[in-house]
Formats: C-alpha cells, sequence, structure tokens
C-alpha cells in the first residue's frame, strides 16, 4: 500500500525521491520488524485462547492500518485546517505503532514464562529482553501522541513527534546488540528462525 502510494504521487523532484524513499523506508522498516516478531513467535506461540485471537486481530488492524495512516502523514490532502489534520493523524499513527509493539510485547513475554515451557530455557532472557524492549517502544510511541510532542517544533518547522518516532527503532537495534553480549544471539536456536 505504501508503494502504491508512492507510485500515485510521483516526486516532483531530486529532493522529494530521497524523502519518499526515506519515509517509506521508515514504514518498511517497522512493518517487517513487526512481520519477523510475529512469525517467529507464532510459530510456537499456542492459539488456544479468545484473548489470543483477539490480539491477533487487534494486530493485523494495525498492520493493515499502518501504511494508510503513515501515507496521511507524509502527504496530507488538502484540508480547511491543515495543522489540525496533521496532528490528529500522527496521533493515531503513534498510537497504532504503540499497541503494535504493546501486543509483540506480550506475546513475547508470554513465551519467556518458564513455567509455559513454551521454548528452550537458553532462550528465556533473550525473549524477555525482547519483549520489554517491545513494551517500552510501544510506551515511546503511545507517549509521542501526547498533544505537547505535536505543539513542540524543531528549526524547519516540524513537530518533535516525528523526531521520536526514531528512538523505538534506535531501541531495537540496541537490544539485539545487547541479547548479543549477554548470551549470543540463540537465533540458531530459537524457535521458528
Amino acid at each position: 500500500m505504501g508503494a502504491i502510494s508512492l507510485v500515485s504521487n510521483p516526486p516532483p523532484n531530486v529532493g522529494a525521491v530521497y524523502n519518499d524513499l526515506a519515509t517509506f523506508g521508515f514504514s518498511f522498516l517497522i512493518l517487517i520488524t513487526m512481520w519477523l516478531r510475529y512469525t517467529r513467535i507464532m510459530s510456537v506461540f499456542p492459539l488456544e485462547s479468545r484473548r489470543v485471537t483477539n490480539l491477533n486481530i487487534l494486530l493485523l488492524f494495525c498492520v493493515s492500518v499502518e501504511p494508510f495512516l503513515f501515507n496521511l502523514v507524509r502527504n496530507a490532502p488538502t484540508v480547511s485546517d491543515p495543522v489540525a489534520f496533521q496532528d490528529a493523524t500522527s496521533t493515531l499513527y503513534a498510537l497504532d505503532l504503540g499497541a503494535l509493539f504493546a501486543i509483540i510485547g506480550g506475546f513475547t513475554l508470554t513465551l519467556a514464562d518458564e513455567e509455559r515451557n513454551l521454548i528452550p530455557k537458553a532462550l528465556i532472557r533473550q525473549y524477555r529482553i525482547e519483549g520489554a524492549t517491545s513494551f517500552v517502544c510501544g510506551l515511546l510511541f503511545a507517549l509521542s501522541a501526547l498533544p505537547v510532542f505535536f505543539q513542540i517544533t524543531i528549526e524547519s518547522g516540524e513537530p518533535i513527534r516525528y523526531f521520536l518516532w526514531v528512538i523505538p527503532l534506535l531501541l531495537i537495534w540496541f537490544s539485539r546488540r545487547l541479547i548479543k553480549l549477554v548470551g549470543g544471539s540463540g537465533e540458531e536456536d530459537a524457535p521458528g528462525s
């Protein structure tokens, strides 16, 4: 959907091409991170309850609206109040990503529950770090939805909210490095990888 929006709204100059590719890359990075974590989790996660099924449905909804909301943030249509529109769409986008990360974090921490015995004991620390990181990322996205982060702008006039969205990606990168330091990547032993 994001790629289609790039085709349907061609950039007018070379600078806009770079900007479109960078913003599309951000959205793609979010979605691919979610997809990789989700497939790894669901390869061993039992779909045993209505709660898990409902969270899966909510996760699917959040994933499906992410490109739509991100496109509205990037390419706002002509509206009577563009600032209010940009605030509303970026707030919805931040809440959507907050929900995505929180659900993935919950699933990951459920796998890390030793009593459930869903993953090898050697991977429990890794999954706890990943789950906690996902929750913190979700919280950062949700906090960025607060109006103050739209009202405060940097010198170029862009709301600080947009720059806060980079922090979760850096946190994910840092947590992966931490996992490698504290006990190896575990990827070769990870279920579903």
